[in-house]
């Protein structure tokens, strides 16, 4: 099966840009879920940067002019989907000194992502407690 051409590609002088139509409903997304912080890391996305840091769809996160927020967990949300060939995708957020930090985009045998996440159709979306 082909890989998704829709996901950004491991190009580290691509540098800074705005997230894309579907990385921000993503991020969106995962923040939607009911946790501490999530309201106020959801305004993080307002003024969002982003950089690519792999083929599978992970991104550093570079909120601007944003509040730090109290989080009780690095990472407060998770979500998974199944990829082309079955094996579980992991997508999580990770929060640094309450800034939005990193998508975190991997598979569960560490291959290669088919399907980027932001095409998944189906995802499960829960919080780490």
């Amino acid at each position: 099966m082909a890989r998704s051409t829709s996901g950004p590609t491991m190009c580290h002088d691509e540098g800074l840009r705005p997230p894309s139509a579907s990385e921000k409903q993503l991020l969106q997304r995962l923040l939607t879920l009911d946790f501490d912080g999530a309201e106020a890391l959801s305004q993080q996305l307002r003024m969002l940067l982003v950089e690519p840091i792999d083929r599978d769809g992970s991104l550093r996160l570079h909120p601007v002019d944003a509040t730090p927020v109290s989080v009780a967990r690095r990472i407060p949300v998770e979500a998974t989907y199944a990829d082309a060939d079955g094996v579980v995708v992991h997508v999580l957020i990770h929060v640094i000194e309450g800034m939005l930090n990193e998508l975190e985009v991997y598979r569960e045998d560490s291959g290669g992502v088919l399907i980027a996440p932001v095409d998944a159709t189906q995802l499960a979306v829960e919080p780490w407690v």
